[in-house]
């Protein structure tokens, strides 16, 4: 699992973290060009080398946008093959020139490379494409820096050369690990619902019924008093009892008809749309963990102003596709610290969790009645 997929709403997996190594690698590449442009005739080679490398940072950054699919090793081949490419530009031209392996930017801009597939790959992947650009590296760097003239060996040359794409293999991949097994940890007690809590929801879901049942009797039982006083009923008693019976059974049907979501919705600003009943599909751990996030927000006091819209709709395969709109206005840190527990709870019980921090809207999918959860 990459640390993007385990905890996409932490900061170190932002959108732009390619975008920023994509700078990095302009800015090491243009200002070593800058620094040593004379030393070479075939300068604009390595201006190529950089415009690749930047290149495919910033396919990284396209090919994993909010509600994309995941990063796969297919989405790889491309930003791995520009990384190759600058790699062998800037090796043509370095081989006529008079610039020194330890001057060299290339290792550093495909090490950059490498650091922007880390939030987006597993670590058995980050070590794959580390090792084949290390030895691609030490390879191209035999070849453009290996001469009479030149004061380094073959092997110090290969060193120097991949040193720096195995210092960023090694760093990413440790970042990837510490991540992925720390979120893990988390999960693995988040995803235990305790009864308590089921025991608190269901409570929740008693002081709604009941508060539906006061309702009723505060109509009733003013009428049925009436009667006992006069000690007779009249026509217009009829009439009144008729339009009570009514108004009770409609009542009645429309609590018998709302679902446990619903029944959240009174005590807040919730909107549902749920025109199948299909909240009432989910499971004790799903209902826990999606109410659980819903009443959060409702209850923090950061989130005084703002709405919660949630819509369940059956797909053709029998699973729900349920859609969950946040309209607050708070700060994107705050944010992403209130709803992170509650996102990596729900996790654990439902499919195809996504969030899409530009419009502030959680995805998520049910399995079909009978179908086995992942």
């Amino acid at each position: 699992m990459t640390p993007q997929q385990i905890d996409p709403l932490s900061w170190f997996t932002r959108p732009l973290v390619p975008v920023a190594f994509a700078m990095l690698a302009l800015v090491v590449g243009a200002g070593t060009i800058a620094i040593t442009g004379d030393l070479g005739p075939l300068v604009w080679l390595d201006a190529a080398g950089v415009a690749a490398i930047v290149a495919a940072c910033v396919v990284v950054q396209f090919a994993t946008r909010p509600l994309r699919p995941a990063f796969s090793v297919r989405d790889a081949v491309v930003p791995l093959t520009l990384a190759l490419a600058g790699l062998v530009l800037s090796t043509i031209s370095c081989m006529d020139s008079e610039l020194l392996v330890q001057h060299w930017w290339a290792p550093i801009g495909v090490g950059f490379v490498v650091a922007t597939l880390g939030p987006f790959s597993t670590v058995r992947q980050i070590i794959a494409y580390g090792s084949l650009l290390s030895v691609a590296t030490a390879v191209c760097g035999c070849i453009a820096f290996v001469a009479p003239a030149h004061v380094w060996s073959t092997v110090s040359v290969a060193f120097i050369a991949a040193s720096a794409v195995v210092i960023g293999t090694v760093a990413t991949a440790t970042f990837c690990f510490v991540v992925v097994a720390s979120t893990q940890a988390l999960l693995a007690g988040a995803g235990t619902v305790p009864p308590a809590s089921h025991a608190a929801s269901e409570e929740a879901a008693r002081r709604v019924e009941r508060r539906t049942l006061a309702r009723l009797g505060n109509r009733v039982a003013p009428f049925l008093e009436g009667i006992a006083d006069a000690g007779e009923v009249t026509p217009t008693d009829r009439a009144l009892a008729g339009q009570l019976a009514r108004q009770l059974r409609s009542d009645l049907v429309s609590q018998a008809n709302r679902t446990w979501l619903d029944s959240i919705a009174l005590f807040g600003r919730i909107y549902v749309v749920d025109p199948d009943s299909r909240a009432d599909r989910m499971n004790a751990a799903q209902r826990t963990a999606l109410r659980a996030l819903l009443l959060a927000v409702m209850d923090n006091p950061a989130a005084t102003v703002g709405t919660l819209f949630i819509e369940l709709r059956g797909e053709n395969d029998g699973s729900t596709a349920v859609a969950l709109s946040l309209d607050f206005s708070l700060p994107e840190g705050r944010r992403a610290m209130m709803l992170a527990p509650y996102y990596l709870t729900l996790q654990t019980t439902v499919q195809s969790l996504s969030w899409d921090p530009s419009r502030d809207l959680l995805r998520f999918q049910l399995p079909a009645q009978g179908e086995p959860e992942e």
